[in-house]
């Protein structure tokens, strides 16, 4: 009976710590380190897509308050200026979405071959945890594109509705005022 307690002890004799063992995942060694096993780099990858959609955020509010500026705006000189600004914004915000999405999409990949790790496999609690931060911040970035999609759907019609006011009360008669007028002023581009 003595040398059944005695040999549950001797791990711990060797030089390895008893709670230094993770039985359940089959790792041995130091767990005390800053990285948790499974999830090696993943929440630094986190904070930089966390950071981008912060920038989208951002870049989204610039565009508002330049859209509700070029209302106001009277003279064409600061008109160019906002639309110069808007472009600028709207090109930085293509890009950036494109560098979260690919980002996003590398963190899946990262997930799918962590699952083939020994103890991270699919429904282990490290692999519900990757997923589920990884479908929060797919769903983050969804909101932020759909955010900018009814920004610009937004802008598009209030364009139509300032070149629909300047085509009624042009010079034009009352036979060739109808929307095609409009539509196909509006796809053209300004008015001159």
């Amino acid at each position: 009976m003595r040398n059944l307690l005695t040999d549950s002890f001797e791990l711990g004799k060797r030089g390895q710590s008893s709670g230094n063992v993770d039985i359940e995942l089959g790792l041995q060694g130091d767990l005390t380190s800053s990285a948790q096993p499974g999830f090696e780099g993943f929440y630094e990858q986190v904070k930089e897509v966390e950071s981008l959609l912060n920038t989208l955020t951002k870049l989204l509010k610039d565009l508002q308050n330049s859209n509700e500026e070029s209302k106001v705006v009277t003279k064409a000189s600061a008109m160019k200026e906002v639309k110069k600004r808007m472009e600028k914004d709207v090109n930085e915000v293509t890009k950036i979405a494109r560098l979260a999405k690919s980002k996003v999409e590398q963190l899946n990949k990262d997930n799918a071959v962590n699952r083939g790790k020994p103890g991270f496999g699919k429904g282990s609690g490290v692999d519900r945890s990757r997923t589920t931060t990884t479908v929060a911040l797919t769903k983050k970035l969804r909101e932020r594109i759909l955010e900018f999609q009814t920004l610009r759907e937004e802008i598009q019609q209030e364009y139509r509705d300032v070149v629909e006011r300047r085509v009624f009360t042009g010079p034009l008669s009352q036979t060739h005022k109808h929307s095609f007028t409009v539509c196909s002023s509006v796809a053209s581009g300004p008015c001159r």
